[in-house]
């Protein structure tokens, strides 16, 4: 079993609230990317040509109380959520049309993946920390939503002519003040050309494929998150104009 102090460990994705998967929750119209994977057999598929592994790497991420209504299958380790396996991305990609796909790339894609979660929720854990004291932030779900491009990214892409993110993800964090789960919006960059459709994953495979061609395998991947609060208060304006004189202004940050 990995530890999650021992390098990136993983994505929690949850699938109609399903065990077994980490906390994103995809609306059925959408293609999900692979974040879904853990409800998905850990038996190879008919054709793989190598095998892969079945362990599942433990997040840093802490669990919301309300957020698993059971245990049965060892889905979830401690108060923290658990990311999909190698053979459950690669089964969850073949289900959901993938061809051609590489198993070698396998360990890199997961790996990559997991590491990008928890970049996200190091993002996160600052936010509460710095504007709501919140030292023990707790995930409830997220979800992805490759398709609805948030406002910011709206003015980023069509008005300051920036590349657009190729996924997005809401993530939904309890503060542990009893108030509802505030809502964190998370846009995903990259600095290759990648299928937006296919979300996160494509961006992976792409990192993969320009490693073998550089042959820069130690490189780390070309990737920008934004992570801000959704703007679902005016608390959220004020958050986010607070965060702006602490990145811009650091020395007026004991102010508060």
């Amino acid at each position: 079993m990995v530890r999650a102090d021992e390098g990136p460990t993983g994505c929690p994705v949850q699938q109609e609230k399903a065990i077994g998967e980490c906390p994103i929750k995809h609306d059925a119209a959408i293609p999900a990317s692979v974040e879904h994977a853990a409800k998905h057999a850990q038996t190879p598929h008919f054709d793989q040509k190598i095998p892969l592994s079945t362990k599942r790497a433990i997040s840093t991420i802490p669990r919301a109380a309300d957020s698993i209504e059971d245990d049965s299958n060892g889905a979830y380790q401690g108060s923290n959520w658990v990311y999909p396996s190698e053979q459950q991305f690669y089964n969850a990609m073949r289900r959901k049309g993938w061809e051609g796909v590489d198993e070698s790339t396998m360990p890199l894609v997961v790996r990559i993946h997991n590491a990008v979660n928890e970049r996200g929720w190091s993002h996160i854990r600052r936010w509460e920390k710095e504007l709501h004291d919140n030292d023990n932030p707790r995930l409830v779900r997220f979800v992805g939503r490759p398709k609805d491009m948030s406002p910011k990214a709206f003015i980023n892409t069509y008005l300051l002519w920036y590349r657009p993110p190729f996924d997005r993800h809401d993530w939904f964090v309890d503060s542990g003040d009893g108030e509802e789960a505030r809502r964190y919006v998370i846009d995903f960059y990259s600095g290759n050309d990648t299928d937006g459709e296919k979300g996160i994953v494509s961006a992976l495979l792409g990192q993969k494929r320009q490693m073998k061609t550089e042959n820069t395998s130690s490189r780390p991947p070309s990737m920008y998150l934004d992570v801000r609060p959704a703007l679902d208060s005016p608390r959220a304006f004020l958050d986010r104009f607070k965060m702006f004189l602490i990145e811009s202004l650091p020395g007026i940050h004991g102010a508060w």
